[in-house]
């Protein structure tokens, strides 16, 4: 396994040499550093592969927090319809109108 596989297998740890946990918003304001890079006009070509690689390992985390985070919602929502149900609330009609 290369460094690069053995660095994406950890959960949340991506680091560039050493460990580090980095979260969603701190993922994606470096990976919006890194297509400001690649679009400079001042792009050096020797760290072009490696930070191509780095925002490849970012992308993957993003993904992984976005599924997590979809996942949990759907685990609150069927918990909220489970409660629903359970008091006998109908959550498929229309509120009724006001006769008043």
């Amino acid at each position: 396994m290369n460094d690069i596989q053995a660095e994406h297998d950890g959960d949340d740890d991506i680091g560039e040499g050493s460990e580090e946990t980095i979260g969603y918003a701190d993922a994606m304001a470096e990976l919006e550093q890194i297509l400001r890079d690649l679009e400079g006009d001042d792009l050096d070509v020797d760290m072009l592969a490696s930070r191509v690689e780095r925002a490849s390992l970012l992308i993957g985390l993003c993904r992984k927090r976005i599924g997590a985070a979809r996942v949990q919602v759907e685990r609150v929502v069927a918990n909220l319809d489970s409660d629903d149900d359970e008091y006998g609330v109908d959550t498929d009609s229309e509120p009724e109108a006001d006769g008043g």
